[in-house]
């Protein structure tokens, strides 16, 4: 059975980024899934602090995600999971830094 990673794994490393990416990104979603996505952004519910959190940690760190589950579900065309992540977050949060310790 091909279980997605935040089902196999519950307690690894980015479940709650690469299920929520999923949902919004995944190829057979919606078209306007980033729109959505965007929406779902400026939520501060607990899911969306717990995305926002782990995808700084991923762009500080991509080397940290799990294999290629983050591809394998999303299916970009960035060139690397740093790029697609650094194009996420503008996409998401805009200008806002990535380390909340360089706002001005």
């Amino acid at each position: 059975m091909n279980q997605p990673y935040w089902t196999r794994y519950p307690d690894g490393p980015f479940t709650t980024l690469i299920a929520v990416a999923t949902a919004y990104l995944h190829p057979e979603t919606e078209p306007d899934g980033l729109e959505t996505l965007q929406e779902r952004a400026a939520d501060d519910d607990v899911e969306m602090r717990i995305f926002k959190d782990e995808l700084r940690h991923a762009i500080r760190d991509p080397g940290l995600l799990p294999g290629n589950e983050l591809f394998r579900h999303v299916s970009y065309e960035d060139g690397s999971d740093e790029k697609f992540l650094r194009r996420l977050w503008r996409d998401l949060y805009g200008d806002e830094p990535v380390n909340p310790s360089d706002q001005p």
